[in-house]
């Protein structure tokens, strides 16, 4: 097999399943499984690595092309979460590859000969979730990122700075940090939807972890712009545009600092979405993602969720038409929320 033919690297971090709860909803869940994901990791031109705690390879089952890495507890959480990026990115060296949510379909797509072709490259994508019990589309999730992917060398940065490196897959603002941080050295351009997809299912962190991991992203990002702002005209711009957002220093620390200072590495990152990527050509005819395609186009994907959550159908008895009418105010005021922040990033970045 020629180089270029050989499959780059994918790693996630596959759950284990021990019995009890975890196992119980894992094995619940309908629709797009892991299994789906790893086979459209293999589809799209990866190999599969699942790196995972000490311990959890013997908890993996029914993956047998996947290897299993296992690392000794590390990052802010040592028993908890997955393992920390520190250790991820350790594993690719130099090469190029990808990094993604163990739960993610990933839609046949070029990608892979992109990373090899275009040195320097470093793409992000959203999920699109889907309710394959509701035959719908949920929405992109606009809090962070579920999939990262470079060409050879271009995380060196991160990969170097150990407290960038301590945050951990499956916990809250790796997804925010990571791209934010890349943004600083490449140019970073995001896959437009639909090319990643996400069964949805409920969050496994919680709001304390969130608090503290949100502050830790912020001293994190500021600190790791501040090293290269002499050298990287995009930390220095990172760091002119949070003082001008914050109306003052960054320092002395507040919580209304750190809640306005995530908000605009959020705004950073939507400023970058304004224009996403057409290098990457996308399968479309992709079987999975024919079976939600034609949700997609003529209707908005909130439209879409709003008129299954509705339909009082018989199979759908276990939420009430109050719960439905609650969801769709949500899904209303989300849309109208990214309408505001589609604004507020062409006021704060004109250019």
């Amino acid at each position: 097999m020629a180089e270029s033919d050989e499959p780059l690297l994918l790693v996630t971090s596959i759950p284990p399943r021990f019995g009890g709860e975890d196992e119980r909803r894992q094995l619940s869940r309908a629709g797009l499984t892991i299994a789906d994901a790893v086979a459209s990791f293999e589809a799209a031109g990866f190999r599969v690595v699942s790196v995972n705690r000490e311990g959890e390879k013997a908890g993996i089952h029914g993956y047998p092309t996947v290897e299993i890495t296992e690392v000794p507890p590390g990052g802010l959480f040592p028993n908890k979460y997955g393992p920390s990026f520190g250790q991820i990115l350790a594993t690719f060296g130099e090469a190029p590859g990808a990094v993604v949510n163990a739960d993610i379909y990933m839609v046949k797509s070029d990608v892979a000969k992109v990373l090899r072709e275009r040195p320097g490259t470093v793409l992000i994508a959203r999920r699109l979730d889907v309710a394959t019990q509701a035959k719908g589309v949920v929405g992109t999730y606009n809090r962070g990122i579920d999939g990262i992917f470079f060409s050879g060398g271009a995380l060196a940065e991160l990969a170097a700075d150990p407290d960038l490196g301590a945050f951990q897959m499956g916990a809250p603002y790796w997804d925010i940090l990571l791209p934010t941080a890349a943004s600083l050295h490449h140019p970073v351009a995001f896959v437009p939807a639909p090319f990643l997809l996400h069964e949805i299912h409920p969050a496994r962190w919680n709001s304390a972890d969130y608090k503290m991991l949100r502050e830790r992203a912020v001293n994190v990002i500021v600190a790791h712009a501040r090293r290269y702002k002499d050298v990287r005209p995009q930390a220095a711009a990172f760091l002119a545009g949070l003082e001008g957002f914050l109306g003052g220093p960054f320092e002395p620390l507040t919580e209304k600092k750190i809640k306005d200072s995530a908000v605009y590495m959020n705004l950073w990152l939507a400023k970058i979405e304004q224009s996403p990527s057409r290098i990457v050509a996308v399968d479309y005819n992709d079987p999975t993602i024919n079976r939600f395609i034609s949700q997609l186009f003529g209707h908005t994907a909130e439209a879409l969720s709003i008129a299954n959550w509705l339909d009082a159908r018989e199979d759908d008895g276990k939420e009430s038409l109050l719960a439905k009418v609650h969801r769709f105010v949500k899904l209303m005021l989300r849309t109208r929320r990214a309408q505001k922040k589609v604004a507020r990033v062409k006021k704060l970045f004109p250019n």
